[in-house]
């Protein structure tokens, strides 16, 4: 891994030259240029306000109105958007790069990066629309918190490359993890609270059958009526809680304290920052590793 990263260090004019060249071909030929950075983000939110506030009446608390929650949307729609971007986009990036690592010496380690980079700066140009709303709604907006907003930027990026690195060479050896990831990021976003509020997961409980109490994992507890063991999770009707979801999500703890950031001024929870600090990294080193270790094999396998 520390020899993947003296190799981007040594590499930084080629990485931002094409991170430089990829932001000018988004939108070439276009008038509006980088507003289409904008633009899309905000048709997403009217899409997805139509459905879930005024179809589905989602909101954010009983004080939450129509405002917030497209705020509140606009910044997960923002933030989503750039992970999964990458995500599509770094998976098959060896393939579509394959003239490039088969005909010249070159750093192949730098196209998952390049790629996050891009997503992260045209994300960038989204965000300020948020700030900008909070301010003409007269909702807190930033304060001091605005200083983690580095902070949350390199975690997304080490989280998003780690991620990026592992999928692209497993991409080689199973050319159908492209197709896989686009079925997987679909069903991650409507997992992830981005068009509703989280509390809506850990409200929410389904039935179980239950035998199916039995054979799972989860801790448990002695049922008073029964007196058998059951999970923790599991209702006194055999109902099983799905806050769970939420409590192995990164992108909900990386969402969230985007939001509690940049729309209410507060400090992100610092426990769901500390467990996406840990599986940021801890993803980034099995990524990066996995790459580097397959590295060599990369002309054959292309």
């Amino acid at each position: 891994m520390f020899s993947l990263l003296r190799s981007l260090a040594g590499n930084k004019r080629l990485l931002i030259d094409f991170v430089k060249r990829d932001l000018k071909a988004r939108y070439v030929g276009s008038s509006m240029g980088f507003f289409w950075s904008v633009i899309f983000p905000i048709v997403n939110l009217f899409v997805f306000m139509f459905v879930f506030r005024l179809l589905l009446n989602a909101r954010w608390g009983d004080d939450a109105g129509p405002k917030e929650t497209a705020l509140i949307m606009l910044a997960g729609i923002l933030v989503w958007a750039g992970f999964a971007e990458t995500l599509s986009r770094a998976t098959n990036c060896l393939i579509e790069n394959a003239n490039l690592i088969q005909k010249v010496v070159f750093p192949s380690e730098i196209l998952p990066v390049y790629l996050t980079t891009s997503s992260i700066v045209n994300m960038l140009i989204g965000l300020p629309i948020v700030v900008l709303g909070c301010w003409i709604f007269g909702i807190t907006g930033p304060g001091m918190s605005v200083v983690m907003v580095p902070v949350l930027l390199i975690l997304q990026m080490l989280f998003t490359i780690g991620l990026g690195y592992f999928l692209t060479t497993l991409n080689l050896f199973l050319r159908d993890t492209y197709h896989l990831v686009g079925v997987g990021v679909q069903v991650w976003m409507f997992a992830t609270p981005i068009f509703y509020p989280g509390e809506m997961v850990r409200n929410a409980r389904i039935m179980l059958p239950d035998w199916l109490s039995y054979f799972s994992n989860m801790p448990l507890r002695i049922d008073k009526e029964t007196g058998l063991e059951i999970p923790l999770s599991v209702g006194e009707g055999g109902d099983l809680g799905l806050g769970w979801m939420l409590d192995i999500n990164p992108m909900h703890w990386l969402i969230d304290a985007w939001r509690e950031v940049l729309i209410f001024g507060r400090w992100p929870d610092l426990s769901s920052l500390a467990m996406l600090a840990v599986v940021s990294v801890a993803v980034f080193a099995i990524g990066a590793t996995f790459f580097r270790s397959q590295q060599a094999k990369f002309p054959d396998l292309l």
